[in-house]
């Protein structure tokens, strides 16, 4: 199988001129808004590359000559290096879906009965994205917000607390929870095998299990003024999380997504291995042929693409989807 690569800078084909000066192209993608990057590195020796203008549109797609390429999404440079010896030439990109206007910080409040569904629907149509929300998510009630952080940020701070995730991509913006195994247009990702003769390294770390049995919430009862409690799953320890949520619902969904989280997780694997364009955060690996603890499914975190003269490989980060 031989690695191939296609690039386009603001919709013109500029994959030849790249490949006489190719040395690294490396693609991050991870589960959540802030982190998705592409750096490629050039051999800048003279006579010198023309320095790339930032704000250039990238689109890159990655693969194999003889199975075809994969789209990887957009990009747009924010910034280019060079460094020597010997003479390089550096471009770095981020996600083209997350603009500046989503990275600006924001001062509006958020009535108290905001469902998640409202708030993510508006910031959607706010940027230009159409909203994809999971059912499950869409119809909890938030408390009141003060909202002194970027939409970016209120995002992923929700999506950490519900156990979502919260994405850009393709023109959507998504919201629903994690380890689902899905895109940001809401069709199921591809679950990968790797052997584990295939494996270039692997390092699995395994966490504490069964931390806490039960977790329990609080939420604001109008009719008595108390805090009423709310308590998902069984036996100890039990997780206390002292916020009051808006009712009932809210706490049991926050009590629910909390346990999941700590159910999900009980072992990281950070692992190498052959290239796949279909490798995303999110998807869903198996790894076969290995001892316990290393062989089974994982649900993938985030995962490097790198293709450079040595090949192109994966590096992945990963937990087990539920307790061991």
């Amino acid at each position: 199988m031989t690695p191939d690569f296609r690039i386009e800078a603001d919709n013109q084909d500029i994959t030849a001129i790249i490949r006489e000066r190719f040395l690294e192209l490396r693609l991050r993608d991870e589960a959540g808004l802030e982190s998705d990057s592409c750096e490629i590195r050039l051999d800048d020796r003279a006579p010198h590359i023309a320095l790339p203008r930032t704000g250039a549109v990238l689109e890159v797609a990655l693969g194999y000559r003889e199975t075809g390429l994969v789209a990887m999404g957009r990009w747009v440079v924010d910034e280019v290096s060079i460094s020597g010896p010997p003479d390089t030439l550096i471009i770095r990109a981020r996600a083209a879906d997350l603009g500046q206007a989503l990275r600006a910080p924001q001062e509006r409040s958020w009535p108290l009965n905001t469902t998640i569904g409202d708030l993510v629907t508006t910031i959607a149509g706010e940027h230009g994205f159409i909203p994809s929300i999971a059912d499950e998510l869409a119809g909890i009630t938030l408390p009141h917000i003060d909202q002194t952080e970027s939409d970016l940020h209120l995002l992923t701070r929700l999506a950490r607390e519900y156990d979502a995730v919260a994405k850009a991509a393709g023109g959507r913006l998504l919201f629903v929870p994690r380890a689902q195994a899905r895109s940001a247009a809401g069709e199921p990702l591809a679950h990968i095998t790797w052997t584990r003769e295939s494996l270039t390294d692997y390092e699995v770390t395994m966490a504490e299990r069964g931390k806490y049995a039960a977790v329990t919430t609080y939420w604001h009862d109008q009719g008595s003024a108390e805090r009423t409690p709310v308590t998902v799953g069984e036996g100890e320890p039990v997780l206390t999380v002292r916020r009051a949520y808006p009712d009932a619902a809210a706490a049991t969904a926050a009590a629910q997504s909390r346990l999941a989280a700590t159910l999900r997780g009980a072992a990281v694997l950070r692992a190498s291995g052959p290239g796949a364009a279909n490798l995303l955060a999110e998807a869903r690996l198996t790894i076969t042929d290995g001892r316990e603890g290393l062989a089974g499914e994982w649900s993938l975190i985030s995962v490097d693409h790198t293709l450079n003269d040595g090949g192109y490989r994966c590096s992945i980060e990963a937990e087990t989807p539920e307790a061991l």
